[in-house]
C-alpha cells in the first residue's frame, strides 16, 4: 500500500431495494495523484514486475490513472513483455496504446470514437475506428444486457451473446470481465476464448447481490452449461 496523507479514500455507498442496486453516491478526492505519490507507484510496479504474469489496469477515473502514469507503467510493461489489459476510463484511448487489450463499455466507445452507437453497425463502425487510431491490436466492447462484441485486427468482429439469467447488481461486473478476461490470457487462451469465458463469469457476478466474486466451481459449471 501507497499512503497519501493529503488524500481521502473514496466511499461509494449503494441504494438497494428489493434485492436490487437501484443508485450509487460516491464521496471522492477524484484530483489527480501529487508528483510523489506517482513516483512511489511507478517504482513500486517496476519492481513488482517480474512476479507477476499479466498487468491489469482497471480504471475509475478517481484521479489515480493519469497519462502521465500510464506512459510510465506502460512502457515497464511493455519492455517486460507482460499481457496489458486495461479497464479504460479516458476519452482519449490512445493512452493506453500499448496496452493488449481495451474493455470500454457502449458509452466509452462512442465517447471515444465520436459515433453514436445504436445498431451494431454503428458498433462495428465504431470499434474499428478505435482500433485504427489506437492501434491497440484487441478491442472487447462490454454491452449489458447486450452481451460483447470483440475487435481483433482490422477486420474480424465477433459479437458474444449475454449469458446473465437475472441481474440483480451490476457491482463488479467489470472488474469481474477485465480479471477473467487476464486470467484467460495468462492460461493461453486465445483471446476470443477468454472473451467468453470473462462472459461467462460477468453473467454469474450480476446473478448475485453485492460485491460479489466467481469460485472456480461456479465458472466451470457457467462452461458446461454452455457446452
Amino acid at each position: 500500500m501507497i499512503v497519501d496523507e493529503n488524500r481521502v479514500t473514496s466511499v461509494k455507498t449503494r441504494i438497494i431495494a428489493h434485492h436490487q442496486q437501484v443508485c450509487r453516491t460516491d464521496r471522492e478526492d477524484s484530483n489527480a495523484l501529487s508528483s510523489d505519490s506517482r513516483k512511489k507507484l511507478v517504482a513500486r510496479f517496476q519492481s513488482s514486475l517480474d512476479k507477476v504474469d499479466a498487468v491489469i489496469i482497471s480504471d475509475y477515473a478517481k484521479g489515480l490513472i493519469s497519462t502521465a502514469l500510464l506512459r510510465e507503467t506502460l512502457r515497464l510493461a511493455r519492455a517486460a513483455r507482460k499481457i496489458v489489459c486495461v479497464d479504460p476510463k479516458l476519452k482519449n484511448l490512445t493512452a493506453y496504446r500499448s496496452a493488449t487489450v481495451i474493455t470500454p463499455n457502449t458509452f466509452e466507445a462512442e465517447r471515444a470514437s465520436g459515433i453514436s452507437i445504436s445498431n451494431t453497425r454503428d458498433l462495428v463502425r465504431a470499434g474499428r475506428r478505435i482500433l485504427r487510431e489506437t492501434g491497440i491490436p484487441h478491442l472487447l466492447v462490454t454491452r449489458g444486457e447486450e452481451g460483447m462484441a470483440l475487435f481483433e485486427g482490422d477486420s474480424r468482429v465477433t459479437h458474444i451473446p449475454t449469458v446473465a439469467r437475472e441481474v440483480f447488481d451490476v457491482t463488479g461486473a467489470g472488474d469481474t470481465v477485465i480479471s477473467t478476461l487476464a486470467l484467460g490470457l495468462v492460461a493461453g487462451l486465445t483471446v476470443l476464448e477468454a472473451a467468453v469465458l470473462s462472459n461467462i463469469a460477468a453473467g454469474i457476478v450480476v446473478g448475485k447481490l453485492g460485491t460479489a466474486s466467481v469460485t472456480p466451481e461456479e465458472l466451470t459449471a457457467g462452461i458446461r452449461a454452455l457446452a
